[in-house]
This record gives C-alpha cells, structure tokens and sequence, in this order.
C-alpha cells in the first residue's frame, strides 16, 4: 500500500485464548465436617457431621475469547483508530446448583452453565489543531457490551435470584442478561371504569391505586405476573476528553456516560413505596399523586394511603443512563520561572474541579452507580444495588508540581 499515502499505518490483528477462574472455595472439593447439636440420652451434645455435600469433579472456570481488531492512522497521524470485537463464552461456570434439602444440603458447588459476552470497542484519537501556540487534541472511546445467558445446570431455562427484601425482582433465564430485573409492570392507576370492566387486582386495590399489568392473563395480580422489564448492563458506555494547549497554558476536559441500563432501587422502594401511610414522610413527586377522579395527578403516583399492601413493581424501576464532567483541569506552567536553577527543572500549577457538574435520570437514590449492598442477601448469588449508597463527592483541587 506505498501509494496510500494519507495512510500512515493499518494493522488488522486477531487473537484466540482459554483462561480459568480458579476462586474455588477453600476446601470445596473434599468433605469437611461440621459441629452440631442433637439429644443424646436425653441430653443437648455437640457432634461432628458432614457440612455439605462433596464433589471431588469441581474445577476452574473456563473462558474462551475471540479478539479482531484493527488500527489506523491517517493524514500523518493526525486522525487514528482503534477497533475491536471479541466474543467471550465462559463455561463450567462455578455455580451453586441448588438441590432437594432432603440430601441435607440445599445446594451444592459445581460446574454447570454458560455465559457469553459480545461486543465492540473503539478508541479515536484526533490532533484537530498542531499550531505552534495552540494545540487541541480528542479522545473518544465507546464500548458496547451484550451479555447472555447461554444456559443453566440439569437443563432448567430459569433461576430466581433470592431477595433479603420480599419475593424476587431478580432472574437468571435462558438467552436473557443476567440478573435481568423481574417484576410486576405497572401501567398507570386505576379508575372506576378499569374496576367495572374487571381489571385485574392486587389484593384489596380500589379506584386511585396503581394499575398492574397482567401479564399471565389469570384476572388476578400477583408474582406470577413478573415479567423481564430491564437490565442492569448499560447497552454502551462512553468518554470523550478534550486537551488544549496554548502557550503556558493547559486545559483538558472530561466527560463521560452510559445509556441504555436499568438499576431496581430498594432505597426509592423504602421512601416512595405503594401502600405506605399518609402520615410518612413523601418524596416531592407525591405532590402529583392521585387525588380523586376529577384530579388524577399525573397518572404516575397512586393516593397517599392505600390498605392492599406492595409487590414488586416498576414503580422503583428507575434508567440508570446519565451524562457527567468527571474532571476539568486548568494549569500553567512555571517551567520559565527556573531557567537558571540548576536544582529544579520545572513547575506546573493547576486546578482540578471533579465530578461538579452531571445528569442523570435516577430519582431512586442519590447515584445511578451506587452499589452498597447485596440485594439478595445471598453471597452465593451476589446482586448488587443501591439502598442509601452515597452521592459522588465532589472535589476541588489546587496543587503545583516540580521536576528535579
């Protein structure tokens, strides 16, 4: 390719490996015993039993992955390009397969299932300005990721993920994300109409009440109603940084984001819940809840106080999209200052400002990416969520380096 000259380098590159996950548990494979009481001769003792059932057959983790990529750089380096695909398929997941408690054990550590990451990544560096006094470079990188659940031991299509806080809002199916979010759908709320035409109920609903879907189609609301509504992967995420340069001065600029995720706040579930008294302290968008026919509110909110109790609903469903400015640094540099020092060489000022200016559309909690706790209570099937997980902080720098 001599004759292409605006091209200044092409390189198309491929990959192929197997790698292992070996975070088995300490004493996984083989038989331990445990303490536990029973009565003997009438008496309360402690004796040995086995803890768990053994599977002497565990091994790692195995991952296959699949990497083609390409690099380009044009117009004498002023533009270049990354560019990669892989194909990631992890199998003999370390899982803990759960079994008839009649064995004495509800579950058991195996190897089972399989899970398959796809996606792109890119990365574009452009020199839009080479002046002598005044230089500004781009970086912008994106990442797309989808993830998928290729299948589950004995053969089952689906696995309800425990929850510490009520029936499950979370599920492992067969060709869906994993940890999709699995609740009932809420559509708007309840008229005198929907009760005359026989609209499906939760319990002891009445006009004002939220409106579920119902999605087996049975006439009544209940979990058997849940349904796939989201995802807790955002479908891409982005940065773009911005540098600029003239003379003494530097600034560089970045912002970052993602889109197209979902997070099921517990937090937004305990200050906003359905069915809680009116006599608790509201978030501000009760203002627009239901009132009475004549004034319906928004269509979103329910009325203040309603007797049919909750269920899981995407009422705490919430995006997790948002856009920020995680960093704006400002400097000068001092380096003319010590020309003649023979023991510095050169100082830079500068003011860092991070994280003071975003958006989101998260109103279930102070941060789209908290995750404080584990929603499940299980370690097995770790889930991770926001119930009062912390705000960003924001901070504002001031400092000066030196060389020597």
């Amino acid at each position: 390719m001599s004759g292409a000259d605006f091209i200044s380098d092409l390189k198309l590159r491929a990959s192929y490996g197997t790698s292992g996950n070996y975070n088995i548990p300490d004493y996984g494979s083989i038989a331990t015993l445990g303490n536990y009481g029973y009565t003997f001769n009438g008496s309360q003792v402690t004796g040995f039993a086995p803890s768990g059932i053994t599977n002497p057959d565990l091994s790692w983790e195995k991952s296959q992955m699949v990497n083609i990529g390409l690099d380009l750089s044009i117009l004498r380096n002023r533009v270049s390009l990354s560019a990669e695909y892989y194909n990631k398929k992890t199998r003999d997941l370390l899982f803990y397969v759960p079994v008839l408690a009649v064995t004495g054990s509800g579950q058991v550590l195996a190897n089972a299932g399989e899970v398959k990451n796809t996606g792109w990544e890119f990365d574009l560096n452009t020199r839009n300005v080479v002046g002598a006094a005044f230089q500004w470079n781009t970086n912008i990188n994106l990442t797309l990721n989808r993830n998928q659940l290729v299948s589950l031991p004995g053969g089952q299509q689906q696995l309800l993920i425990p929850s510490s806080f009520d029936i499950s809002h979370a599920i492992l199916r067969v060709g869906e994300p994993l940890y999709s979010i699995y609740v009932v759908k809420q559509d708007g709320i309840l008229t005198a109409n929907d009760i005359a035409n026989g609209a499906a109920k939760y319990g002891s609903q009445v006009e004002g009440d939220p409106k579920y879907v119902d999605f087996n189609g049975d006439g009544v609301i209940d979990a058997n109603d849940r349904q796939i509504v989201g995802h807790p992967n955002p479908d891409f995420i982005w940065g773009m940084t911005n540098t600029f340069k003239y003379k003494n001065f530097d600034l560089s600029v970045l912002v970052q984001g993602q889109h197209g995720g979902s997070i099921y706040s517990l937090l937004g579930r305990a200050l906003g819940r359905t069915g809680q008294g009116f006599t608790d302290n509201a978030l501000g968008f009760y203002r627009d809840r239901w009132r009475s026919a004549t004034d319906p509110g928004e269509g979103v909110v329910g009325k203040a106080y309603s007797t049919f109790g909750r269920i899981k609903n995407t009422d705490w469903l919430y995006s997790s999209d948002y856009i920020r400015v995680r960093n704006v640094t400002l400097g000068y540099n001092l380096g003319s200052a010590f020309k003649s020092n023979a023991v510095i060489q050169g100082a830079r000022l500068f003011i860092t400002a991070e994280n003071f200016w975003g958006y989101d559309k998260y109103k279930g909690g102070l941060n789209p990416e908290a995750n404080n706790t584990n929603l499940s209570g299980d370690n097995n099937y770790p889930e991770a969520g926001d119930y009062g997980g912390l705000p960003l902080p924001r901070s504002l720098v001031l400092g000066i380096n030196f060389s020597f």
